[in-house]
């Protein structure tokens, strides 16, 4: 096919990001970060801008290519490739797109989009190994750069991949921003670099039809229910603010993906539920790698405002028959959930099992969270911190506690207490 005949689709996009595009265009900057809460279409964004800005080039008769990242290699097929599938259909030029699957990739004349992951040295390799015969590197994208270990990783990766050939490569990252301010990724953003642009982003920048158009109805219904019961996840999960300050509670945790690997070789889920009186019902599955010391937190069901038969179902769709370590303080509700179907043991609790149980967990070498299987959970392990008093000294006493932390610690009571601790009734 001709590709002098290309011509993308026109995409209305928000007014939020007018002026990170006219940069782009203009090539001020190296480095662009797209920050943003969920729907902040940052993603869509970076996806769609490189892949019409490629077809431009084709066009005029360049060879631009594009090389597009994640930590854990495992989750490209399901993010960073779809997300290219995605901005191709948008734009109208799937067609001239050719797909192969070994290496994963796609063709567009001597154009390529390649994917790659970065989990170990071999990957690494791999990556820094890539020379085009034909061309130049127009565009890395890096999506969930805090998957990533840090500044200086990413930087190894881009002195590798831009080491040669033309000076119109730009590198785009797109993320989340961590809760806590001591996170690299938010320490470095608030650093003044001059070939860095950083792009913030939320979903209520978008008018109201593109809010329907790409996020849709249970989307902003999800996000006024968090808004409502929880304004500080909201204004975390949402709005993409930086909510903490170094005093988190459970400084051990590691958002990263879990692999279907790793998920193999967990032989027995630990599997716990409490329940949400003012706040969220949360079950959770749990595995613990006693030899490690890791625990990892692989299945939630979360729901404000369930009825109790579509609850009992969903968790029913994990657990099975699998007995759940359920909060002793509601009886007759345990009663009902058993009488649907779930396997429901009460806990034990007693005096000082909750600070004993967070202790323990914050005492773990590791808590694993992967947030595309456990989002909620994950924001209440981030979120969860010590609070201060009005002349700013931290007061070493627990909060309440997110539902998210106490179904893991009901889900592990029975390792928590074989720590040979005894409860005082």
């Amino acid at each position: 096919m001709n590709k002098l005949s290309i011509k993308p689709n026109q995409i209305r996009f928000p007014n939020c990001y007018k002026k990170v595009t006219m940069d782009l265009e203009l090539h001020d900057h190296f480095e662009y970060w797209f920050a943003g809460g969920r729907g902040s279409l940052k993603t869509s964004f970076a996806f769609l801008y490189s892949i019409a800005k490629m077809m431009q080039l084709i066009k005029t008769g360049d060879i631009p290519h594009m090389i597009a990242l994640r930590k854990v290699k495992d989750t490209i097929r399901q993010s960073i490739y779809n997300d290219v599938l995605w901005a191709m259909n948008i734009l109208g030029v799937r067609q001239y797109w050719e797909s192969k699957e070994s290496p994963l990739m796609f063709t567009c004349g001597e154009s390529t989009i390649i994917f790659g992951g970065c989990a170990n040295q071999k990957e690494y390799e791999k990556i820094k190994g890539i020379k085009f015969e034909k061309g130049y590197l127009r565009f890395a994208i890096f999506e969930e750069i805090t998957e990533f270990f840090g500044y200086e990783e990413v930087l190894s990766i881009i002195q590798s991949l831009f080491r040669s050939g033309s000076d119109q490569g730009q590198a785009l990252f797109t993320y989340n921003p961590p809760p806590s301010k001591s996170n690299w990724v938010n320490e470095l953003i608030r650093q003044k670099v001059k070939d860095r642009f950083v792009h913030e982003s939320k979903y209520t920048q978008l008018p109201e039809d593109l809010q329907q158009k790409y996020l849709g109805k249970i989307f902003l219904e999800k996000a006024k229910i968090i808004k409502e019961i929880n304004p500080r996840m909201y204004n975390h999960m949402y709005m993409g603010e930086v909510v903490g300050e170094g005093i988190e509670i459970y400084p051990n945790v590691e958002i990263r993906t879990i692999t279907d690997d790793e998920l193999s070789k967990m032989t027995q889920l630990k599997r716990g539920l409490d329940f949400g009186h003012v706040h969220s019902t949360c079950y959770s599955g749990v595995y613990y790698d006693d030899r490690k010391d890791w625990v990892y937190i692989t299945e939630e069901v979360y729901s404000p405002g369930l009825t109790n038969q579509t609850l009992a179902g969903y968790i029913l769709d994990m657990a099975g028959r699998f007995p759940i370590r359920a909060d002793n303080e509601n009886p007759n509700l345990i009663n009902e959930l058993s009488i649907l179907g779930l396997n429901l043991i009460k806990t034990h609790k007693g005096k000082g099992s909750k600070e004993q149980g967070i202790k323990w967990l914050a005492d773990r070498a590791k808590i694993i969270i992967d947030k595309r299987r456990t989002p909620n959970i994950a924001e209440d392990f981030l979120l969860y911190e010590f609070k201060k008093d009005k002349n700013g000294k931290i007061i070493k006493e627990y909060p309440q506690e997110p539902d998210g932390s106490a179904s893991v610690r009901y889900a592990l009571e029975d390792i928590i207490q074989s720590k040979q601790w005894t409860w005082v009734k």
